[in-house]
């Protein structure tokens, strides 16, 4: 096993069918997706030498339609950033035609984006979280990394669809995704809001307005409507965001004690400083600062998680409102001076994931389409967020720009 990459990899892959939508496909998972007796510690102590005793549903699936399950890679802690994530080093050097990464902040997009990969964050309640381990419920999922959008749909496909052990799923099933996926038809119209550019230094902007700008050419196929949108209080995304997300995450880790889970300290002289020092040696210092804030803001400050809540709603709503006048949105991966592989504090991960956070607070899928916008070395990547439950659409734009990126490439 390549210990550097990986924190399990099976002598042979895994593969329980040889016919279904995935034969064949070589897919990688990260720790935190439970697959039968693989190690599932999610990258943290408290769930250190933890084998899973059942498959995920989504592994399941996967399985059932013919893919095959490589090996599992490295990860942040519990899934909170990409820090000590190899998922893409895995996928580059040929371990995985698929990747499987938790997207709580933008992860699956921001290592994409890092590796020039397609990364994709489906809808909330499209893929069942059953088997995941969680730390924000509300907000997580699973995401897809692949070379282009059509195999990430076929494997969306394969997945997705409703779950009775997972309660935040719609009971209708989604509409088909791969074929439509994979046309060449779909929204035409997209928008990037103007308060994007507060956040970009000029060279970044002129990196992504040319990147609009190819878009928008005759070339590809009559070219997308390209338009300037507003979106105001785009800055309050974080905040709301870290608000409920460390709450959830607080009320999520409080089953790591030592008695009915996880990691249990031996110098504890009774019961309680074994409950103490088990919590205090279970998590690595960023987590445990997540945690922290959420306690402060569920048992000492609830009034400003309430507030955060009703932002949300309003956040949500204001996209919703988008929506109504363009089918997609558009705005870079990344910020040009973040450095989200190396972001250690709460603070600089947050900064590091601005432009990802708003698909994870309001449920919507984002994909990032890498290597079209560029400032300088640094490749932005460009996400294209449509409203819950256009999956396929989303991803039909998508392997739209692929093509012709392809084509351009051939010429």
């Amino acid at each position: 096993m390549d210990s550097d990459l990986f924190t399990y990899q099976p002598a042979s892959p895994l593969q329980a069918s040889r016919q279904g939508a995935l034969a064949g496909t070589q897919i990688l998972v990260q720790p935190d997706l439970s697959v039968k007796d693989w190690l599932t510690d999610a990258g943290s102590r408290a769930l250190a030498g933890f084998h899973a005793v059942m498959d995920a549903t989504t592994v399941a699936r996967a399985k059932t339609a013919g893919a095959c399950l490589t090996g599992s890679t490295h990860m942040a802690e519990l899934g909170l950033g990409i820090n000590g994530n190899t998922m893409a080093g895995a996928l580059s050097a040929g371990y995985g035609r698929v990747g499987l990464v938790t997207d709580l902040l933008g992860e699956a997009r921001m290592s994409a984006c890092l590796a020039g990969w397609y990364g994709f964050k489906p809808s909330y309640g499209l893929v069942s979280r059953f088997g995941l381990v969680g730390l924000v419920p509300s907000m997580e999922c699973t995401g897809f990394i692949a070379p282009n959008p059509a195999e990430i749909a076929a494997a969306l496909e394969a997945v997705a669809g409703p779950d009775e052990n997972d309660f935040s799923m719609p009971a209708a099933s989604p509409q088909p995704i791969g074929p439509v996926a994979a046309s060449e038809n779909g929204a035409n119209r997209i928008g990037m809001p103007r308060q994007i550019r507060e956040y970009l230094p000029a060279s970044a902007i002129e990196a992504v307005d040319a990147a609009l700008g190819r878009m928008a050419q005759a070339e590809f196929d009559a070219g997308f409507d390209i338009q300037e949108t507003d979106l105001p209080g785009f800055d309050l995304f974080s905040a709301a965001h870290q608000v409920i997300a460390s709450v959830e995450a607080s009320s999520s880790c409080g089953k790591y004690d030592g008695v009915r889970y996880g990691c249990r300290a031996e110098d504890g002289r009774d019961w309680n400083e074994m409950y103490i020092n088990s919590r205090s040696q279970a998590f690595g210092t960023r987590i445990k600062s997540f945690l922290f804030q959420g306690a402060y803001f569920q048992f000492e400050n609830y009034t400003d998680f309430e507030n955060a809540c009703i932002l949300r709603r309003k956040l949500v709503s204001r996209l919703d409102d988008l929506f109504e006048a363009t089918p997609l949105l558009a705005l870079p991966v990344r910020l040009p001076h973040a450095e989200p592989e190396r972001a250690e504090t709460i603070e600089e991960t947050y900064t590091a994931f601005g432009l990802t956070l708003p698909a994870n607070l309001a449920g919507l899928p984002a994909l990032c389409i890498p290597a079209v916008a560029r400032d300088g070395e640094t490749d932005l990547g460009l996400q294209l967020i449509g409203p819950r439950l256009s999956d396929a659409q989303v991803l039909t734009a998508g392997q739209r720009i692929y093509t012709r990126i392809q084509g351009d490439g051939n010429k």
